[in-house]
């Protein structure tokens, strides 16, 4: 309910694409929390537990904490009073995560990490966007892209990920690594998988 209140007064104020990255730097900033890479007073991490405060209101609590992100838009600190008022703000993080879900639903984005053994030329990103298309029915790809260079040869492709935005759980990939083929081969012949990746290290 909250998350769709949001939505629709990003929409009636024109102001979709600033909020979906202040809702970005939502999901920042409480990943930063987590991590123990950004230090809260007692005060702050009491609101955002949902406790209450003495020194302060949750509505003030709630507007530093929206002065602390650098908000772009004018919504989501007013969002940010009225999860206050309603002693609703606790839940903010999980409404700022189903926000930037099923913004990835309603645009049919779907993210995908590749993970290759060279650097990917622009017509091979390009190509895998296509073929991650046509697998998935999405409109748009999110590609991401890295290089390992222990796959020895081609790439891995991750994709269908819990947390969509983060790139976090993916339940779905496709190995075309030459490591990965070299070792199904080796199983195959009954070599030994360390005794291969010592073949590959010393070049013997």
């Amino acid at each position: 309910v909250y998350m769709l209140a949001l939505v629709d007064a990003a929409a009636k104020k024109g102001e979709s694409v600033p909020v979906t990255k202040d809702i970005m730097k939502v999901r920042k900033f409480y990943e930063m929390i987590k991590n123990d890479q950004l230090e809260v007073t007692q005060q702050y991490q009491d609101l955002i537990n949902g406790q209450a405060s003495v020194e302060m209101t949750d509505v003030g609590r709630a507007a530093e904490i929206s002065k602390m992100m650098g908000m772009e838009s004018t919504v989501l600190p007013g969002f940010f009073r009225f999860l206050a008022k309603k002693r609703r703000f606790n839940g903010l993080n999980m409404i700022a995560d189903y926000y930037m879900e099923e913004l990835y639903k309603e645009q049919n984005i779907v993210p995908a990490r590749v993970i290759s053994a060279q650097l990917l030329t622009d017509e091979q990103r390009d190509s895998i966007k296509t073929k991650m298309k046509k697998i998935t029915g999405a409109d748009d790809i999110k590609l991401v892209t890295s290089v390992n260079a222990d796959l020895l040869g081609g790439f891995k492709i991750e994709y269908n990920f819990l947390d969509a935005d983060n790139m976090r759980d993916p339940q779905n990939a496709l190995d075309y690594s030459l490591k990965t083929v070299l070792q199904k081969a080796a199983v195959g012949q009954g070599v030994l998988l360390d005794e291969l990746q010592d073949a590959v290290d010393t070049g013997r």
